[in-house]
């Protein structure tokens, strides 16, 4: 794989004190060892001569469904229940774990290529969405889709359990985490075992949580909350159709808000700004390709700006938006990462200072957030290259698209 083993990264653009500064970087055993206006190369480094381009932390999206691909542009322009009950559920019963596989390597190609470095999953043969990461090279929290039914989950959780300690900690990219579906597909007493567990085995949990307002009709935020997810590292999606008093219980756990896939699915506008003036970390998600069709982290958090900004143009500001995407979003899986900083992982997402999107370069952070729309130039995961000048280093890119092809035909119905 291109930039494995100690490299240096030369004449690259870092942002120092809301400055561009012209410096050089050294990698070692997957962390950032140096920082530099000058660093001497040793002998048998890697030299990469970065001139010309700007350096910054990689983006972490907090939600998707990544083997969802094979459904992008499956249903659309049809309500959320028509679109979830009658299309999406019965398609996914064609899946097979060969196509979770390819499907997710799709999305991973096309997260890498928007600068997502790292992402937070739940879906289920989530065991080859994690042999795709592994292979792939992304970081990732991954979590199998948990439901019941009067107690009986059909082996879930035991799935979860096998998945945790099989994967947890591989390589130092992939964790695991628990992933109960939603509140109007869990029973109490279910989550109050899934929340047991997250405790023994110190693991986050997420869930989709209130995203149509007739979930209140089974459980409230405040009932659902109360019985241990403030005690647990705590993830909740969507969240768009809470009050304020459930907001507020949210403090210590990291929102994340995937506005895109809500505003496209008729289920609102997530409450951003009140979390923010609650104190609450938020985080961004793009939803499954299915629901959003991009896994472009950063489209979503431009609208879910705009969406606030529409109310008063003060509200969640470009520093907010940068963290929601960089030091939050490593937060919410647990892990350390966000910045350009001596001792961080080199999870790193370069930009050309001649795009026109980023002029002009003072600006560089609110270009950044409000303008640019382009791929990066190149992706760094743990210090090695899985994407860069247009290509995926550590996959067979004509190999994968036939296979999904195939695939994505097969569990659309297009060919039985």
């Amino acid at each position: 794989m291109e930039g494995s083993g100690e490299m240096l990264i030369r004449n690259v653009y870092i942002l120092s004190d809301k400055q561009l500064v012209k410096r050089d970087i050294r990698i070692e055993d997957s962390v950032i060892k140096e920082i530099s206006d000058r660093i001497f190369p040793k002998l048998n480094e890697e030299i990469y001569d970065f001139s010309g381009k700007i350096v910054l932390p990689g983006f972490v999206n907090t939600h998707s469904h990544v083997a969802m691909s094979l459904f992008r542009g499956f249903a659309e322009d049809i309500p959320f229940n028509e679109w979830l009950f009658k299309k999406i559920l019965p398609a996914e019963e064609r899946l097979t774990p060969e196509a979770v596989y390819y499907g997710s390597i799709v999305s991973m190609m096309e997260m890498v290529s928007h600068g997502v470095v790292a992402f937070c999953d739940m879906y289920f043969h989530e065991d080859m969405v994690a042999k795709a990461v592994a292979d792939f090279g992304m970081k990732a929290l991954l979590t199998r889709g948990l439901v019941d039914k009067n107690g009986d989950d059909n082996g879930r959780l035991e799935e979860n359990i096998q998945l945790y300690k099989k994967w947890h900690g591989y390589d130092n990219r992939i964790y695991i985490g628990l992933g109960p579906h939603a509140p109007y597909s869990c029973s109490k007493d279910y989550l109050i075992r899934v929340i047991d567990i997250a405790k023994t085995y110190d693991v986050p949990v997420t869930m989709h949580f209130f995203e149509n307002k007739w979930e209140w009709e089974k459980y409230t935020p405040q009932e659902i909350l109360k019985i241990g997810f403030n005690d647990v590292h705590f993830i909740p999606v969507h969240c768009t159709q809470l009050d304020e008093e459930s907001m507020k219980l949210l403090n210590g756990s990291y929102p994340s808000i995937n506005t895109v896939s809500n505003m496209k699915l008729g289920n609102g506008i997530p409450p951003i700004s009140n979390m923010l003036k609650n104190g609450i970390k938020i985080t961004i998600g793009t939803d499954g390709p299915a629901s959003n069709n991009s896994q472009s982290v950063l489209f979503d958090l431009r609208v879910s700006v705009l969406s606030q900004k529409m109310f008063s143009p003060a509200e969640f500001s470009v520093k907010e938006a940068f963290d929601s995407i960089t030091v939050n979003g490593y937060e919410a899986l647990k892990l350390k990462g966000g910045k350009v900083e001596k001792s961080y992982p080199a999870d790193l997402i370069f930009l050309d200072t001649a795009h026109p999107q980023l002029q002009p370069l003072d600006n560089i952070l609110k270009n950044v957030i409000h303008s640019y729309t382009d791929t990066v130039y190149a992706t760094m995961v743990n210090g090695k290259f899985v994407y860069i000048d247009g290509k995926f280093p550590t996959i067979d890119v004509q190999e994968v698209l036939k296979k999904f092809s195939i695939f994505s035909r097969k569990v659309t119905g297009i060919e039985s």
